[in-house]
């Protein structure tokens, strides 16, 4: 009975840092998936007195002319009495980001374009900007806070577990320790329940992640957030695999090390 409740604890443990794992990588999948399709939709809206081809702004991936035609001739329907070809009429441009700024960084491009002074408006939309910015760096925050408490959790547990297993094993790797057994053939049990538990641990983590990912919920909140998650099961489950028995591994060696000391 105490066997299999070392052997439940410390699955538990392997499940709970396993599961943690990925979450924490699915989580910051999506919000960087989420975080490009915010950033291909955002712009800075400029208005300008020539026609710009390029600014030495480091910032800017792509600048794209704002085509006015359309709106120009209901703006000349609705006023036959102007005479617009006395008029000239500004350049208005959108301007891509490479990546999603902070609002400090916003407000330095902001003041770098209205340095230049052909451009005589900026419209970064700053307030909506900053507002999506911060929720995101929150949650990032908040993921990681998240998966370091698991994480300290799950490990713990399996310390304790150490320690029981350092009681149960004791005796046996000492009589073989007399019989001069060398290192690995004193462990040799401990790496196959170690190595047991990592596998029991993979099965449940696997079919927990299959679970989840496939779930209605799941996938609802994938298409509401209007993102194509690249998601490689296969790379996840392999990194999970060896995390696993890395742990179990090392959990063994520091028990067999500890009988020595």
């Amino acid at each position: 009975m105490n066997s299999l409740k070392s052997h439940i604890a410390l699955i538990l443990a392997l499940i709970s840092i396993l599961i943690s794992i990925f979450l924490f990588r699915l989580f910051n999948l999506i919000m960087n998936e989420y975080q490009q399709n915010i950033l291909n939709n955002y712009s800075i809206v400029i208005v300008s007195e020539k026609e710009i081809k390029n600014l030495d702004i480091k910032d800017i991936s792509k600048i794209e002319k704002i085509d006015i035609t359309n709106k120009l001739q209901k703006i000349k329907n609705r006023f036959k009495n102007i005479d617009f070809s006395q008029i000239k009429m500004p350049y208005f441009y959108k301007l891509k980001l490479k990546y999603l700024p902070s609002p400090k960084k916003l407000n330095e491009i902001e003041a770098v374009l209205k340095s230049y002074p052909y451009i005589k408006r900026v419209l970064t939309y700053s307030s909506s900007q900053t507002k999506i910015y911060n929720l995101l760096m929150m949650l990032k925050l908040t993921s990681k806070l998240f998966m370091g408490i698991i994480a300290v959790l799950g490990f713990l547990l399996i310390i304790k577990q150490l320690e029981v297993w350092k009681l149960e094993h004791n005796e046996r790797m000492y009589i073989m320790e007399l019989f001069g057994a060398p290192f690995w053939f004193r462990g040799a049990a401990l790496f196959k329940i170690a190595f047991l538990d990592s596998i029991i641990s993979l099965i449940f983590t696997t079919g927990i992640i299959f679970y989840l990912i496939n779930s209605y919920l799941f996938k609802a909140v994938i298409n509401d957030l209007n993102i194509v998650l690249n998601l490689s099961l296969e790379k996840e489950i392999g990194l999970l695999i060896i995390i696993s028995i890395s742990i179990s591994f090392i959990s063994s060696v520091i028990v067999v090390i500890g009988r020595n000391k």
